[in-house]
């Protein structure tokens, strides 16, 4: 038997979907991050061949085409070190390395003007324009980057913790809802604990579900959190809007932290109206290796 494979690398988790040769699924994997800005090249190979494994337990066949779309791979270098990977470790397999961006834009519609947005650890906008270019705003990582995203929504929960216990910003429960996901006592304590995290970067964005439980239960300083990242995603998908040839496209949304994050959902809903950007529709996927899983099925039909 031969199969397809289609991965999903992000900032997060790894997911491969494999796939018989029309396309359907047939089993998943998991495994960690594989975004190699955050995780180093190593470590992203270590966790796509874990998820590719998991998928492939049951199924002992011939791979006959892999498709990779990798957060932070949207440059030429970045591309070719990841095929150069997937050749050498499966030499028979038609190979196609792509961004995130691609395997999402895919999973929903295969060609014509369309926005994407991924909001997870980090965040980053992407257009297909009416000749069919791929653009992109945001994504610049979380030195540069990342606004709105879970590490941007995580990070400015410590900084309220830290401000409250100071005396410099308002008290909020978000300080109660951070030690306990440690187990600590005080703020002061939170220092050593994420900065010796293993993956710090990955760790703070874990707290946005925090920020989302604060905020449903009233407290101000979580719904301005999320208020200002909501913002700031809207800002980033509004830099592309009037670059893509059409007035109205679809918009395609995922990434856990606004798929998993009601309250930054309807901020930002609230958000795209007041700028006053309209969609032919918006759809929220779960699971833009299906997208992957699609680009695989082509490659090897030519």
């Amino acid at each position: 038997m031969e199969y397809i494979l289609g991965v999903d690398g992000g900032g997060t988790k790894t997911l491969a979907l494999l796939g018989d040769l029309d396309g359907n699924i047939l089993a998943r994997g998991l495994s960690g991050p594989s975004n190699y800005h955050a995780v180093g090249f190593h470590t992203a190979c270590l966790a796509l061949e874990g998820a590719i494994s998991m998928a492939r337990k049951e199924y002992s066949g011939e791979i006959a085409a892999l498709c990779l779309g990798l957060a932070g791979a949207g440059r030429k270098k970045d591309i070719e070190q990841f095929e150069n990977w997937a050749v050498n470790k499966f030499p028979k397999t038609a190979v196609m390395v792509v961004s995130d961006a691609e395997i999402l834009l895919r999973a929903v519609t295969a060609s014509g003007p369309a926005l994407a947005l991924i909001c997870g650890t980090g965040s980053i906008a992407y257009g297909r324009t009416v000749t069919g270019e791929i653009i992109r705003a945001g994504g610049w990582g979380y030195l540069f980057g990342d606004e709105g995203s879970g590490y941007a929504i995580g990070l400015a929960a410590l900084r309220v913790v830290m401000q409250a216990y100071d005396g410099r910003g308002s008290e909020t429960l978000l300080s109660g809802l951070v030690l306990e996901r440690y187990g600590l006592h005080t703020p002061p304590e939170l220092v050593h604990t994420l900065y010796s995290a293993e993956l710090p970067h990955s760790t703070v964005a874990t707290l946005s579900d925090l920020v989302e439980q604060a905020a449903g239960r009233g407290d101000s300083v979580a719904m301005a959190i999320l208020e200002e990242a909501s913002q700031a995603l809207t800002r980033t998908i509004a830099a592309l809007y009037p670059k893509l040839g059409r007035l109205t496209v679809p918009l395609i949304i995922t990434g856990g932290t606004i798929l998993h994050g009601e309250y930054l959902k309807q901020a930002f809903h609230r958000a795209c109206e007041t700028q006053r950007l309209t969609f032919t529709a918006i759809r929220y996927i779960a699971e833009p290796a299906e997208g992957a899983l699609q680009l695989a099925r082509e490659l090897l039909l030519g």
